[in-house]
């Protein structure tokens, strides 16, 4: 069951993106990318920025007497939609799959004390004959915690989105990263949150 819905999740994702602009881009694109894991060292990411950017969030009631707050002592419920800084620290893998993709681990922290550790799949798209220019696709699956901000709904959750990098002559790399972390309707409510991530990556 857990393994269907994780192929359904990761479907919905991928439907979803195909009426986007960036895949139409991608598409124009494609006699000018090579696609693959050509590296053949690991990379280790470090990385600061914004979590819940879009500020999503739900009302939650957490008095004994739910959200009736005519009932003496009952507080009035608490709006889960702030920002938050968030902290990442990723590894991605030296084997490749299929020769395009690699696996990769990685744990957020924010300063509002939620933690979220996963596990995924990257690929790279180089751009220009120097391969400088990089997007990296990611999809994970992981386990969320939630801190004294939005409160997304359900441990497991499931984050896709992508990296922009600036890869330089010694393969470290520049960029940032955009990501949606969702529970894939695991939750009765599914609030989601959005992340922006300026990252450094080198070989390791």
């Amino acid at each position: 069951m857990l393994l269907y819905t994780i192929l359904y999740s990761y479907l919905m994702i991928f439907m979803r993106m195909l009426f986007k602009a960036q895949v139409i881009f991608f598409i124009l694109m494609l006699p000018y990318i090579e696609v693959g894991a050509f590296e053949k060292k690991g990379r280790l990411s470090v990385g600061g920025g914004i979590h819940n950017f879009m500020q999503n969030g739900i009302l939650r009631c957490e008095g004994k007497g739910g959200c009736d707050t005519s009932k003496s002592g009952n507080p009035a419920p608490v709006d889960y939609k702030q920002r938050s800084t968030v902290y990442s620290v990723e590894y991605f893998f030296s084997k490749q799959i299929l020769r395009i993709l690699k696996p990769y681990v990685g744990f957020n922290g924010t300063d509002k004390d939620a933690y979220y550790g996963y596990f995924g799949f990257s690929t790279d798209f180089y751009f220009r004959k120097c391969k400088c220019f990089i997007i990296t696709p990611t999809l994970a699956v992981g386990w969320y915690v939630d801190g004294n901000e939005i409160k997304l709904g359900n441990r497991v959750q499931f984050r896709s989105g992508g990296d922009i990098y600036y890869r330089f002559k010694n393969n470290v790399r520049v960029g940032v990263g955009f990501y949606h972390i969702s529970n894939a309707g695991l939750g009765e409510q599914n609030p989601g949150a959005e992340q922006a991530i300026l990252k450094y990556q080198i070989p390791f």
